[in-house]
Formats: structure tokens, C-alpha cells, sequence
């Protein structure tokens, strides 16, 4: 694929992306009161049921859960967020289950908020608050030392199939989650 198909292809997706944030989110947008009853736990569900049992990656699974809860549908969804799996790129960074919280966070204040300004400083607020919770949780924000793997090898991607990402990473999935319907309550 030439870049300019490419490109091509990347606008068009994100014109269909913003085309189908609009409707589900046009109602949602004029109401400006926080409360968005959303259930941590349900949240917290079905994140991990698209984490372990749908066999999806940290990231992609609170992403789905979070646009689920919101009623975003997107083509881009959950493809937009598999490069953050493993700390981005299985780099061990920031783990994918923040990531994508910030994404998640970042649509339900722009659905709510017209001026750039404060649509800006309202999803820092929103993603620093869960980001600082989670750190407090757990001691660290970073896939490597959370999960205790270097997932740049064949021995680490190995070990997080083989029990690592059920026995540690679902937990990740299931706080963020938690943490997600929170912030969500109080946009």
C-alpha cells in the first residue's frame, strides 16, 4: 500500500470514527451534569471477558469495555489500541490498561465539551486522577514491573501466555476498569 492510500485510508477511517461518535453521543453531549451511571463492577466484567476468555490484549480490552459503557461505535474499535499492548509495542512502558483508559476518558470528554481548553484540561484532570490511583494500587504504571516480564522476548510473551496473564495482568484489567467507570461517573 502506497503512503498516500494509507493516509487516504487513515481519514476516512477516523471521518467514520467521528461520524459514529456523533449520534450516540449527540444527546449525551448537551447534557452537561456529571453522573453517568455506569457500574464499576459491569465494567470491570466485561473487560476481563474480553480479556481473557475473548482473547484480547490488555488495551483493547478496557477499551471495549469503556466504548461499550459510553455507546461509541467505531470501526477503529478495538484495532485503534492493539500497538499498546505490552507497555506500547511490548516495550514494558506505560501498561495498555492505562493507555486506553486515557483514550476512553479523552471521547467521554469530548462528547461533553465543546471548547478545546477545557475538553483538554478535563481529560488530563480525568486520566491523571486514575493513573495516580492505579500507581497507589499497585506500585508501579509500567507493564514491566507489573507483570515482571521483558515482553520483548520469546521466553517473556511465552511465560504471559502460559499464566502471567491470567494470574496477574486480569487483575490490572479489572482495577483500570473499575478506576474507568469512576472517572466516568464524574464527567
Amino acid at each position: 500500500m502506497k503512503r498516500r492510500e494509507f493516509l487516504s485510508g487513515c481519514v476516512c477511517g477516523l471521518g467514520l470514527a467521528a461520524g459514529s461518535l456523533a449520534a450516540p453521543e449527540a444527546s449525551r453531549a448537551a447534557d452537561k451534569t456529571p453522573g453517568r451511571k455506569i457500574d464499576p463492577d459491569d465494567l470491570a466484567n466485561r473487560a476481563y471477558e474480553h480479556f481473557i476468555p475473548g482473547k484480547r490484549t490488555c488495551c483493547e480490552s478496557v477499551l471495549m469495555a469503556g466504548c461499550e459503557a459510553l455507546g461509541i461505535k467505531s470501526n477503529l474499535i478495538p484495532d485503534i489500541a492493539l500497538g499498546l499492548g505490552g507497555g506500547v509495542g511490548l516495550q514494558g512502558d506505560t501498561c495498555g490498561v492505562l493507555t486506553s483508559a486515557a483514550l476512553v476518558l479523552s471521547l467521554a470528554v469530548a462528547a461533553k465539551e465543546n471548547e478545546y481548553a477545557k475538553k483538554k484540561m478535563l481529560s488530563f484532570q480525568a486520566t491523571g486522577r486514575l493513573y495516580r490511583e492505579f500507581r497507589k494500587r499497585f506500585g508501579h504504571t509500567d507493564c514491566r514491573s507489573l507483570c515482571g516480564l521483558d515482553l520483548t522476548t520469546p521466553e517473556g510473551r511465552k511465560k504471559l501466555k502460559g499464566g502471567v496473564k491470567a494470574d496477574k495482568c486480569a487483575n490490572f484489567v479489572r482495577a483500570s476498569a473499575e478506576l474507568l467507570a469512576k472517572e466516568l461517573a464524574a464527567i
